[in-house]
């Protein structure tokens, strides 16, 4: 019998204690597996991104060296050709590129021509393919590119050109027929013939239709007979010609000059220009240069921030803020030129006397108004010649073609 006064107990079962402290147990070690497994997925994941990156050092280590390769190439420099970049070694090795075009014989080697088609018959530049492999411990990157050696071609409207009316007087003559190098006239009589270069040209070229030459004294103009209308004779307009820089004038890209600017102040002219010279300065005498042109190659006398445009009250681009600034934004002028003998081409903001016993052989262009006076005893002489042009062009590398490019 039960007395009141006791109380009742329920004690749980001792196995179900147990299933509990079981059940932790077995939280608790998949808990600790899935925090092993994500420390496996997480180093794992480390060691997918260093390959990737260690591979993408490598690929670049690559493309550097094949950068410095068509640097060498294009100064003829020597092969193979080892560098090191962030740790990793790469060599550049050059070969002829070959490949038979008609089927016939054998493959030969392939040239670029200079409208930009391959071929195995030699015309134009040697295509040579570069192998640049990078190498860092067990990795290693591969890339291969075909390429061409880039000239400048150089190709002017006519012996004379500018964006603004021409005044000559005194004894100059300025020839459009095309001469040799040396500057004897190749072929006066022919008609413009093949080829844009070696076809002969007016003798003066004025880039705005309201412009005009003023022949006076005894100044004289020659040219090929197609050229020979007008009043003057040998003068052409063409207003789709748009010059405001020397890369205009070379058919290069804004900027691709800058390099080689140098400031008036700190340019000292060799005896014989050879290759091109950029001042940003007055040239002549009293100025950079002195008052003798002589040598081989292009001469540009130009201010970088300079856009005849600007200066043009009837122009679209007419700016007043800088036409009223000239020692800012004024051009550079090429005065006072009295003797030597240069072969090439001459570009220059604005041309004041070109006078005495000087020949240029080759072309002048002129970015502004013109004034070319013949003062004392002498001739002056500016005649077209192709030749000249296209020496003057070969002396200035420009970057080779890149024709393909793969990675292995």
């Amino acid at each position: 019998m039960i007395d009141g006064s006791e109380s009742t107990r329920f004690t749980p079962p001792r196995d179900r204690r147990g299933f509990a402290l079981i059940a932790v147990l077995i939280v608790m070690v998949v808990l600790g597996l899935i925090g092993s497994a994500a420390l496996s997925l997480t180093a794992g994941d480390q060691k997918v991104t260093r390959l990737f990156a260690d591979a993408n050092q490598a690929d670049a280590a690559a493309t550097a060296g094949l950068e410095h390769a068509i640097a060498v190439y294009q100064t003829n420099g020597t092969f193979p050709l080892s560098g090191t970049i962030n740790g990793y070694a790469y060599t550049v090795t050059l070969r002829r590129d070959s490949f038979n075009f008609d089927g016939v014989g054998g493959a030969g080697p392939v040239h670029l021509a200079s409208n930009g088609t391959l071929n195995d018959s030699g015309n134009g530049n040697p295509v040579v393919i570069l192998t640049s492999t990078a190498t860092k411990g067990s990795y290693k990157a591969v890339q291969t590119m075909r390429v061409a050696k880039g000239t400048l071609s150089v190709d002017i409207d006519a012996a004379l050109t500018a964006n603004a009316s021409i005044t000559l007087t005194g004894n100059i003559s300025v020839d459009g027929r095309n001469h040799t190098l040396g500057g004897s006239l190749i072929d006066g009589t022919n008609t413009a013939n093949t080829g844009a270069c070696a076809e002969n040209k007016p003798a003066v070229v004025l880039t705005d239709s309201l412009d005009f030459v003023s022949a006076g004294g005894s100044s004289d103009l020659y040219c090929n007979p197609v050229y020979n209308v007008g009043n003057p004779p040998c003068v052409a307009k063409r207003p789709n010609i748009v010059y405001v820089s020397p890369e205009d004038v070379l058919g290069l890209h804004p900027g691709d000059l800058d390099a080689l600017i140098v400031e008036g102040d700190d340019y000292v002219a060799p005896d014989t220009i050879g290759g091109l010279v950029y001042v940003d300065g007055d040239y002549g005498s009293g100025a950079a240069g002195g008052n003798n042109v002589s040598g081989t190659g292009i001469l540009i006398v130009h201010n970088p921030l300079y856009n005849p445009r600007e200066h043009d009250p009837l122009d679209p681009s007419y700016n007043a803020a800088k036409a009223s600034n000239p020692a800012v934004y004024g051009p550079r002028n090429l005065g006072n030129i009295n003797g030597g003998t240069f072969r090439g081409l001459i570009i220059a903001d604005k041309i004041d006397k070109i006078n005495g016993n000087i020949g240029i052989f080759g072309a002048v262009v002129s970015l502004s108004e013109i004034d070319v006076t013949k003062v004392g005893a002498g001739t002056a002489d500016i005649k077209y010649s192709c030749a000249a042009l296209q020496a003057a062009g070969g002396s200035f590398p420009v970057p080779p073609t890149r024709l393909s490019w793969a990675a292995d």
